[in-house]
């Protein structure tokens, strides 16, 4: 074997024989068969062990290595790759790590064949090749051999002239509204034109009716960056993979300036056409080159993030009191109360405030600056679902004369544009989440409390002094009503912690609940205290796992 610039071990091609070669021990091992054979050979066997209904005697039994055998793989060399790759060689999880980095055929073809032979001497073993994690080793192993061996890998070479893509969206799942986007057609030439059209789903004839379609420029020199970005991707080659998900997919079409045309196919969940982690995101660069933001491209890119969220209550009430009647100030005999309330998350400044406006003289705001615990509260809400819809208030509603309470919600986008949302305040007003969103809020500024200043569990716990003993009064299960006096030597234990103490007559280890901590002088104790049994400990996260039913079977 030699190894590739990466570091990676290859295979020789043997070009007097159509075949492949590995070097082992001084002697070239010859793979006769030709690409063609082993690439039917692996799609072959990767549909058996795709299939859930192969059994152990299809999977394990003689035909996969006889056909491994002809092929000139051995299992001797197939050992190697364990050495090579270390777990990758039986673990799946490890495979799956490295696999799109072997480039070594009769390396991974031996693997194969020495893998298969693990599970043949006996019955026993020949029932867990079926077994998922040994079915997904093999189906990784194959579906690479199956790559690997494509004639049709179609490098893309020349200067690209246009690219013409089609995405369908279309998948197995519920039949979509007739209105719904299902395909998009994209033309791009090197003279700038962009030419995008979509479909919906229509009434299922299979005649997709056109929603929209654009035909505009973007520019010479942009459409010319744009696509010689795209030709680098595919002068590297695209391995098409074997294994299809049910996720909608695309067809390229690249014509360079010669006219020649090189054609591509992936589904949805690839990503921008297979790339790398370290690639450019295609689909994500079309999108902002040609200003449609929600085009589906290749797929892969991430969905959008919510930026900011900013929140305005306005409550208008009007109070109609005798006493002031015709009192200098008042309009019409009355009092006008102008209540506001602001609420917003700010992603960028890490910040989330709360401002009540509650008179033109009195104004109430807390402000919570936290790294990391703003965006991961903007990050709990899904960016396409966040207050998409309202219900609503029928027609028929009793309106209050005295008093309005309306609000506007603006919501920002990292990608996506502005949002907003203008109603009453009440139940069928508010998006239909909104219920939701006010508990995520109210638990968040919660969790921070209102400090230890005005905190009577702070400010009213005096230091136990040298010779007094620690009472803790705890509930068990939330039971306010009953309290139980334990001992304990740990003065880090405070109101609210849990605890794990013996309970019950068979002394069994509990979890209860401080809800109060006091210091006596031993002559002075509530209980006597050869009588009070003792906290074991604190409670740990682990105490509170329910124990796994198989393990007690």
């Amino acid at each position: 074997m030699s190894e590739n610039a990466d570091g990676n071990r290859e295979g020789k091609y043997n070009e007097s024989t159509g075949g492949l070669a590995i070097r082992k021990e001084q002697s070239e091992v010859t793979i006769v068969t030709d690409r063609k054979q082993l690439h039917a050979f692996a799609l072959k066997w990767l549909r058996k062990f795709g299939d859930e209904n192969s059994s152990p005697e299809e999977l394990a039994g003689p035909e996969l290595g006889a056909e491994c055998a002809a092929m000139g793989f051995q299992t001797s060399v197939g050992h190697t790759f364990s050495a090579v790759y270390g777990q990758a060689g039986w673990n799946c999880m490890e495979l799956e790590n490295v696999v799109d980095g072997i480039t070594d055929i009769p390396l991974l073809g031996s693997a194969v064949y020495a893998r298969w032979k693990h599970f043949t001497p006996r019955p026993g073993l020949r029932r867990r090749i079926t077994e998922p994690e040994n079915r997904a080793w093999f189906m990784l192993a194959l579906d690479r051999l199956a790559v690997l061996s494509d004639e049709n890998q179609n490098i893309f070479t020349g200067t690209l002239q246009k690219m013409r893509l089609v995405t369908n969206m279309l998948t197995y799942g519920p039949t979509p509204d007739p209105d719904e986007e299902v395909e998009q057609h994209l033309t791009i030439n090197r003279a700038g034109r962009v030419w995008f059209s979509a479909y919906a789903f229509g009434d299922g004839s299979g005649a997709l009716p056109k929603t929209r379609t654009f035909n505009y420029s973007i520019g010479k020199e942009e459409a010319a960056g744009l696509l010689d970005l795209i030709s680098a991707r595919f002068c590297r080659g695209y391995q098409q993979s074997m294994i299809t998900t049910d996720v909608g997919d695309w067809d390229l079409e690249l014509t360079n300036t010669k006219g020649q045309v090189f054609r591509y196919h992936g589904d949805l969940s690839v990503g921008a056409a297979g790339q790398e982690p370290d690639d450019l995101d295609l689909s994500q660069l079309v999108r902002d080159m040609t200003g449609i933001p929600e085009m589906a491209v290749f797929g892969g890119t991430e969905t959008d993030e919510i930026s900011r969220i900013a929140i305005d209550y306005h409550r208008l009430t009007i109070f109609r009191p005798p006493a002031l009647l015709n009192l200098e100030g008042t309009k019409d005999n009355t009092v006008h109360w102008d209540y506001t309330e602001h609420l917003i998350i700010d992603r960028a400044e890490k910040t989330l405030e709360h401002i009540q406006n509650i008179a033109s003289d009195c104004k109430v705001s807390r402000k919570y600056e936290i790294e990391g615990g703003v965006e991961s509260l903007l990050d709990s809400f899904d960016a396409e679902t966040f207050f998409s819809h309202v219900a609503g208030n029928p027609d028929d509603v009793v309106e209050n004369p005295d008093e309005t309470k309306d609000y506007r919600i603006t919501i920002d986008y990292q990608k996506g544009p502005e949002r907003v949302i203008t109603g009453t305040f009440d139940r069928n007003g508010l998006p239909d989440d909104f219920g939701e969103f006010a508990d995520r809020i109210f638990d968040f500024i919660h969790f921070y409390g209102m400090g230890e200043i005005l905190d009577p569990v702070v400010y009213d716990k005096a230091k136990r002094r040298i010779g007094e003993v620690i009472y803790c009064s705890v509930i068990f299960g939330g039971d306010e009503e009953k309290t139980y006096y334990y001992l304990t030597d740990d003065d880090s234990i405070e109101i609210d912690d849990y605890v794990l103490v013996p309970a019950g007559e068979d002394n069994h280890e509990a979890i209860a609940q401080v809800v109060a901590v006091e210091y006596y002088a031993k002559d002075k104790v509530p209980r006597p205290m050869n009588q009070t049994r003792h906290i074991i400990r604190k409670c740990t996260d682990e105490d509170f796992i329910e124990p796994d039913s198989d393990l007690l079977n």
